[in-house]
């Protein structure tokens, strides 16, 4: 019963780890449903900048134009946090399945295990019998 109960605290360890790479995961999600909120409101930032008309005097114009262009500055750091993210979630989901599997393993080893000390018993009761029916 020894190695179940190694076994079992392995599992609790695993199922634990489990958890935290879900939140992380879930942590990442939300960090990229912002940052792709943010990089639209950016986009749509720099249209309404580009599709101005009217006319404008020239420091309106510079100052325009450096305005879209920080903005994209920043559209574009967030389409690089956007990439790391993805790689990032995908990590997670993988370090999920790997425990996934770890856990199913440790649970087939934990029923060996079982199996194995009912089997020790079922001999070690069968010697007591014969023993007592000897005497």
């Amino acid at each position: 019963m020894k190695k179940v109960k190694q076994i079992n605290l392995l599992q609790t360890k695993e199922k634990i780890n489990q958890n935290k790479t879900i939140s992380h995961l879930a942590n990442i999600q939300s960090e990229a449903e912002k940052c792709l909120k943010v990089g639209t409101e950016l986009e749509e930032i720099a249209k309404q900048k580009t599709s101005v008309k009217e006319r404008v005097t020239s420091y309106s114009f510079q100052a325009d134009r450096q305005l879209v262009q920080k903005v994209m500055e920043q559209r574009e750091i967030l389409l690089n946090r956007q990439e790391y993210l993805a790689k990032e979630r995908l990590a997670a989901v993988q370090e999920i399945g790997r425990s996934k599997a770890k856990t199913d393993v440790l649970e087939k080893r934990k029923q060996q295990e079982k199996d194995k000390v009912l089997v020790e018993n079922e001999l070690k009761q069968e010697d007591k019998l014969n023993y007592v029916m000897k005497r």
